[in-house]
């Protein structure tokens, strides 16, 4: 399965650039199929979930719409035996996607004092998508999904080393054709890569966790005029 995707090709049938520009997002038009969200724990027990409460004391929504759900359930099953997925985030309200922006743009703005304002709009753009444009961000539509392949015995796959876990060294090999990565992280990156594409998702190319179905953004990267999901309302818990 790994030599099926080329480690310095494009990502399968999609763009892949770290740069989806706002104001085409902006054009792609919303049509809600009205699919309902559903929880990923009742839904995909195989699954790992990060720990709860978030770093802001919330409980995590770990919830996605049922045919991205469906996906999913498909990529495990093409994932080697005993492994899985670990869930970081899926669904995201609007307002907690505000604040997700707004902490990333604090962080970026405390690294990089000297950056002017449009610069750090558009870095943080690069990290999270802006909540308070038309386009409404993955999350918030239930159609995205950030995770990585856990081995066996549960933990983590190398993804990103030789540099750490830390926020900062981590967002230096974000992009997910990121040189600079050792042999086994590449690997692994390519066996992500591999799973989640013949599942039918599509990756922003700025963050190899981050795959999404439906969406503006899975719009853009194969080039349709439609997306699908829209915001999706909080589920009732």
């Amino acid at each position: 399965m790994h030599s099926r995707i080329p480690w310095n090709g494009q990502l399968p049938q999609q763009r892949s650039s770290i740069v989806e520009p706002i104001h085409e997002l902006n054009r792609i038009k919303v049509k809600d199929n009205g699919e309902p969200l559903v929880s990923l724990r009742r839904c995909c027990p195989e699954l790992h979930f990060t720990q709860e409460p978030d770093s802001f004391g919330q409980p995590r929504l770990f919830y996605l719409r049922q045919t991205v759900s469906e996906m999913l359930k498909q990529a495990i099953e093409l994932l080697p035996s005993g492994h899985s997925f670990l869930i970081w985030s899926a669904y995201r309200t609007i307002d907690y996607q505000r604040t997700i922006y707004q902490k990333v743009m604090g962080e970026l703005r405390e690294e990089h004092p000297d950056w002017p304002h449009n610069i750090l709009v558009r870095q943080t753009n690069r990290f999270v998508h802006p909540p308070d444009i038309p386009t409404p961000p993955g999350h918030s539509t239930g159609g995205a999904v950030d995770l990585t392949i856990s081995g066996p015995d549960g933990a983590e796959l190398d993804m990103i080393s030789p540099y750490g876990p830390e926020r900062k060294d981590a967002r230096q090999v974000a992009a997910t054709l990121a040189e600079g990565i050792s042999p086994q992280a590449r690997v692994n990156r390519r066996l992500l890569i591999a799973v989640m594409g013949e599942a039918g998702f599509s990756n922003y190319a700025g963050e190899w966790w981050h795959w999404s179905y439906g969406d503006s953004c899975w719009a853009w990267r194969l080039e349709r005029q439609v997306a699908c999901y829209g915001l999706a309302p909080p589920p009732e818990i």
